[in-house]
């Protein structure tokens, strides 16, 4: 942003000054000025983005531009504890406490404390639950918007699984998962894999050897990018057919097939299939 630009902002962060703690431009640190300004910059940010290919209005001031991201910020926090509340009619944590500390205890902490006007950049979570896809460039109510839009699309995923199956994957994939760091849905994900390349149901628990043989010869020879074009191919039957074709759950479980792939080449190469398709 040009030094132009910026001096036009001085006059909301005078504004928002006098409004914070009953202070004036003058009174307020040097931190608390510079604090206003990131949230500031993070509205102008917000508004930028709500854009088609992030083309700015050229009529449109900076400070007009503040007020309507200021508003997108706003919407965005309902949407949080709009989604919060739609799920807690079928959240389930699987006993991972890292899930249900950071759904359960650190979102509605979030909302409780998620200050729109005066530091709308703050996150306030450390958001411990890892997901399938990288947020870590994220921060303010965008991170935490998108860590529980993807914590919902994990639950409608593991919602057609039986809970017995879902405990009983963890358990055996990692033993003492409950106080892990870990994701229940890539967990998961992995071992059904198995099953539909060998087409064989949720409901056979278990792999023989000679069907480890069989996936390990139908790999052998693939690389890396050869097996996740493969597990792509799976996952999209399995979510044609069982999610009637949710694109923003393919979108999101391709992000663990890479890490599969990586683990599936290494487990053929070791002769340890029995590690990565558990159940």
């Amino acid at each position: 942003m040009t030094e132009e630009k910026m001096n036009q902002l001085i006059p909301i962060v005078a504004e928002l000054a006098r409004k914070y703690e009953g202070c004036d431009s003058t009174s307020i640190t040097y931190e608390k000025a510079q604090m206003l300004m990131e949230g500031i910059l993070y509205c102008i940010d917000e508004y930028n983005h709500s854009l088609p290919h992030g083309i700015v209005c050229a009529d449109i001031s900076v400070t007009e531009q503040y007020r309507i991201g200021s508003r997108l910020v706003q919407e965005k926090a309902r949407e949080v504890r709009d989604i919060y509340n739609e799920m807690a009619d079928y959240f389930d944590d699987y006993g991972m406490e890292c899930l249900h500390d950071t759904v359960g205890k650190g979102i509605p902490e979030f909302l409780k404390w998620y200050n729109v006007k005066f530091s709308p950049q703050e996150t306030l979570l450390t958001l411990d639950y890892p997901l399938l896809v990288d947020i870590h460039d994220q921060k303010g109510v965008d991170a935490v918007h998108s860590f529980i839009c993807s914590v919902r699309t994990e639950q409608r995923f593991l919602r057609k699984y039986d809970r017995n199956y879902v405990t009983a994957v963890l358990e055996k994939a990692i033993p003492g998962y409950r106080s892990m760091f870990e994701n229940v849905c890539g967990i998961v994900l992995m071992n059904t894999l198995g099953h539909l390349l060998m087409a064989k149901p949720l409901e056979e628990y278990g792999f023989r050897q000679k069907e480890y043989d069989k996936i390990s010869d139908m790999l052998s020879g693939l690389s890396v990018s050869g097996m996740e074009s493969l597990l792509r191919n799976a996952v999209n039957q399995m979510i044609d057919r069982g999610y009637g074709g949710d694109e923003e759950m393919k979108a999101y479980l391709y992000g663990d097939l890479k890490n599969i792939a990586v683990r599936l080449d290494l487990a053929v190469k070791n002769h340890h299939l029995e590690r990565i398709f558990v159940i």
